[in-house]
C-alpha cells in the first residue's frame, strides 16, 4: 500500500485514518459546520476510489454511532468524472451524513459543536467517523 499524507496506518492496527485538519491548524479535527462551509484543508490530498476500497458503485459505506443512540449506516458517494476527489469532499459528504444522523435521532448538539477528527477503516469499505463534542 503506498503511502499517501493524511492516510496513516498505525503498525499495532488494521485500522487506516483519514484525518481532518484545518489549513494552518497544529491539531486536526473540523466541525461539521466547517466541513461543509468548503474550509480549507491541510494536505487536501485527491484520492481515488481504490484508496478507500469503495465498492464497484463506487461507494463507501459509513457506520456512524454516537453514545446511547442507534448505529446508522450511510453510503457515500465517491463519483468523480477523474475518478479522483478531495479530502474536501469527502469531509463535506461525511459531514452531511454525520449531521443526517444527529437530527434524526434528536440528538440535540448544534454542527458547529461536533467534531469530525478522523475516520477509521473498520473492515474493508467501510468507514467510521471519529467525532467529538467540542
Amino acid at each position: 500500500m503506498p503511502h499517501l499524507t493524511g492516510l496513516n496506518q498505525h503498525p499495532f492496527s488494521t485500522f487506516r485514518q483519514i484525518r481532518f485538519k484545518r489549513k494552518g491548524a497544529f491539531s486536526a479535527g473540523v466541525t461539521l459546520a466547517e466541513a461543509q462551509a468548503h474550509i480549507r484543508l491541510s494536505h487536501n490530498d485527491h484520492y481515488t476510489i481504490y484508496d478507500l476500497n469503495a465498492d464497484g458503485r463506487g461507494t463507501i459505506h459509513l457506520s456512524v454511532t454516537w453514545n446511547g443512540y442507534p448505529q446508522m449506516a450511510y453510503q457515500i458517494p465517491l463519483d468523480s468524472r477523474t475518478g479522483r476527489f478531495s479530502l474536501e469532499t469527502l469531509a463535506r459528504r461525511i459531514s452531511r451524513a454525520c449531521v443526517h444522523y444527529l437530527q434524526s435521532n434528536g440528538i440535540p448538539v448544534a454542527r458547529d459543536r461536533i467534531e469530525l477528527h478522523h475516520i477509521e477503516e473498520v473492515t474493508h469499505g467501510v468507514w467510521q467517523p471519529m467525532l467529538r463534542a467540542i
